[in-house]
């Protein structure tokens, strides 16, 4: 008898418990990836505490073949776990996107939030418009309203705040005030510093110019920021980061981590060119900086 009640006990506790959300949440996944639905195959997925279950939501990008070189077709589920099995409790489609991806995910109003960029555009100015999804209070996960696209398009959740980025230049925030996703204010020089994470390395845009050093030594994991130069910097800038387009394994540019990260020992050149457009459609080049980098 006391060896049962041991067992009653020993299950009782390890029903909410790390290991069992691990192991019920690798089953789904392992069953998605190995299924297809409507033509839709498993693309991605997000792990997030968006309302109050007692374990954590799993969003689940799908993606289907059109047949076309342009689009894709999207297909957004969110699983929550209730009464010993998965739910759908949220389920959205996007029809011929160019792609989508998730973005980020955190704390943002209380609970979690999601966000999935949706990108339209030709190869060299992709838009993206940020999907944001969630619950504002906890119970029923829905779509909340989404932030304009903007070209190169990025977001993080950071201090329970949104930042909407071109790149890795914050555009504009956005905070959860009475159940909604509200703009509450434009990004700064300050901003981009503080979104990458007040990074040793920094590469800014200032006026019409690229400031930072062109000789970089730097050991494994550590990271390049590029962003405005300091904090007084406003402006409607964009760069363009040619390094990780050649997919360099010395050094790689991560859209997570906003900047450049040292990945192996070696050297590499960073090569950056931006623009700064003070009055649309006016655009003034902004120049360019080579940066030679040696990874220790």
């Amino acid at each position: 008898m006391k060896k049962l009640l041991f067992a009653i006990i020993l299950f009782t506790i390890m029903a909410g418990s790390p290991v069992e959300a691990a192991s019920h949440t690798e089953t789904l996944l392992q069953q998605l990836q190995k299924s297809t639905q409507d033509g839709y195959r498993y693309h991605s997925h997000e792990i997030a505490q968006m309302n109050q279950s007692k374990m954590k939501e799993v969003v689940v990008l799908f993606n289907r073949d059109t047949k076309t070189n342009m689009a894709d077709d999207y297909l957004i589920k969110a699983y929550e776990w209730k009464n010993g099995k998965w739910n759908v409790i949220y389920k959205r489609e996007y029809l011929e996107v160019m792609k989508m991806k998730f973005l980020t995910s955190g704390k943002l109003g209380g609970y979690d939030k999601v966000v999935l960029g949706k990108y339209h555009g030709i190869d060299t100015e992709n838009v993206m418009a940020p999907i944001t999804i969630g619950s504002p209070d906890g119970k029923k996960i829905r779509l909340l309203a989404s932030s304009p696209g903007d070209y190169f398009g990025n977001a993080i959740i950071k201090n329970d705040t949104l930042y909407v980025m071109r790149r890795s230049i914050v555009m504009h925030q956005l905070k959860m005030k009475n159940g909604k996703l509200v703009r509450v204010g434009d990004g700064t020089g300050k901003d981009d510093r503080y979104v990458a994470g007040n990074p040793k390395y920094w590469v800014g845009v200032k006026g019409q110019q690229l400031l930072g050093p062109t000789k970089i030594t730097m050991k494994v994991g550590e990271k390049i920021g590029v962003g405005r130069y300091d904090a007084s910097v406003k402006g409607d800038y964009l760069y363009t980061p040619y390094a990780f387009l050649k997919k360099n394994a010395v050094i790689e540019w991560d859209e997570r981590r906003l900047g450049f990260i040292a990945k192996q020992k070696g050297t590499a050149t960073i090569e950056l060119d931006a623009e700064v457009r003070f009055e649309k459609p006016d655009v003034f080049h902004a120049g360019n900086i080579k940066i030679q980098v040696t990874v220790k």
